[in-house]
Formats: C-alpha cells, sequence, structure tokens
C-alpha cells in the first residue's frame, strides 16, 4: 500500500533503532516531548514554538535533512503511546499538544518558519492521522493570534474544535481540563529522544513498536473469530 511503501522509503520501522544524524542538536534547535498525561491517560506533548531557532537549524539542516528528525520523533511518539497503553491496559494512541509561544516573535516566521511548519504537518496529517486529541496554544502574542483567527476558517469544523488559544488563564485551563504535568509546572528541556530511550529501557527496545500492543480482550476475541 502506499502507506507502507512510505514508510520503507523513509524507514520509518528502523528510524528508533537508527536516529537520524546531529538528533542532540535538532532536539536542541526543535524542542519538543512529552511532560504529562491528562485524566483519560492522553500522553500530553510540549512543543517549545517560541524557543525555535529556525535560522540556525536551517543552517546546519537542509528540508531533506529534517525530514528524518520528523519522521523520528513522530516513531517516539508512537512508542511512548504503545508503552502508554500497555501501562494502562487500554488503546490509547492520541495525544495531547500543548504549544508555547514565549519568545515567538514575527521575525522569525518567515519563509523557512514556513517550510518546517508544512513538512511536519505533511508528515503528521499525512502518515500518522488521528493522531491528536487535543491542541492548547500558550503565551501566544498579537501575531500568532491574527494567524490563527485566519488560518481557523481554513479548517474543517471538527479539526478546528481540537484548538484551543488560552490567555493569561491557562493555568486554571489545564485544571479544569483535567492535565496533569509531570513536576506541577512546564520543564526547561524536553526531548522525545529521551522519552524513547527509557521507554525502551523499560519494555525491550525498538521492537515495541513493530511488535505493538492491543488490549488482551481484543487479542482474545481476534483468536475467537480466526478459530471460526
Amino acid at each position: 500500500s502506499e502507506a507502507l511503501d512510505w514508510r520503507d522509503r523513509h524507514a520509518a520501522s528502523s528510524a528508533l533503532a537508527h536516529p537520524p544524524p546531529h538528533r542532540a542538536r535538532f532536539e536542541d534547535l526543535n524542542e519538543s516531548g512529552p511532560i504529562g498525561h491528562d485524566q483519560e491517560g492522553h500522553i500530553i506533548e510540549l512543543v517549545k514554538l517560541g524557543r525555535l531557532k529556525v535560522a540556525e537549524l536551517f543552517k546546519h539542516f537542509d528540508v531533506e535533512d529534517i525530514l528524518p528528525h520528523i519522521v523520528y520523533s513522530a516513531e517516539a511518539k508512537r512508542a511512548c503511546n504503545l508503552a502508554n497503553s500497555k501501562a494502562r491496559r487500554k488503546r490509547i494512541y492520541k495525544v495531547v499538544t500543548v504549544i508555547d509561544c514565549a519568545g515567538l516573535s514575527s521575525s522569525v516566521m518567515g519563509k523557512q518558519f514556513q517550510t518546517l511548519m508544512r513538512k511536519t504537518s505533511e508528515v503528521l496529517s499525512g502518515h500518522y492521522p488521528e493522531s491528536m486529541c487535543k491542541t492548547y496554544i500558550i503565551n501566544g502574542p498579537f501575531i500568532v493570534r491574527a494567524v490563527w483567527g485566519v488560518a481557523k476558517h481554513m479548517m474543517h469544523p471538527i479539526s478546528a474544535a481540537k484548538f484551543s488559544f488560552l490567555g493569561s488563564d491557562w493555568k486554571k485551563v489545564f485544571a479544569r481540563d483535567g492535565l496533569i504535568i509531570d513536576g506541577g509546572t512546564l520543564p526547561d528541556k524536553v526531548s522525545w529522544s529521551e522519552a524513547a530511550n527509557k521507554v525502551f529501557e523499560a519494555d525491550g527496545g525498538p521492537e515495541l513498536v513493530t511488535r505493538g500492543w492491543a488490549p488482551p480482550e481484543d487479542l482474545s476475541c481476534l483468536g475467537k473469530l480466526a478459530a471460526t
């Protein structure tokens, strides 16, 4: 199928076992990673958009170099979701995303920024669909609010409804919506690589992604169907 062909072309299944070159530098320049769970068990991902060093990122990586890192992050997120599902004994494949725009300025949001956002969106929406539970945008300056005011009208209403643009009361909204941040505050550093490595130490390595996980009752039903 087209989806499997894409995974083969981009070595998605082996991405975690063979991280792309200069992964640590990439994560220093473009930070994201898990920071907690919501009340239903979904992983909360923090994207530090305001600390994105886009000019330096494109100084060290071209577009084709960036793509494997986007795939790696998506596969790390998938591995963490599988481990989370196994621990909670229920299938959880979506994440809650918090986009922190603190420090973001209009000078950053140029052509390179747009290219990075477009490539990231193409990978996630095209090859990791239905993985977003909800997205909260916090600490957004006026320019971000203005862009969102236009962009939301170009989205499907169901997708647009999953986004919440929060003001200074975002901590109260998080508490109301049952978002539990590890340590009670947004961390200074986040990393999908670090999170994936912890999963591998506990669950036997990158094979977790290949092996997958399903609720025992689902496997039992499938076994019975196969036997009929």
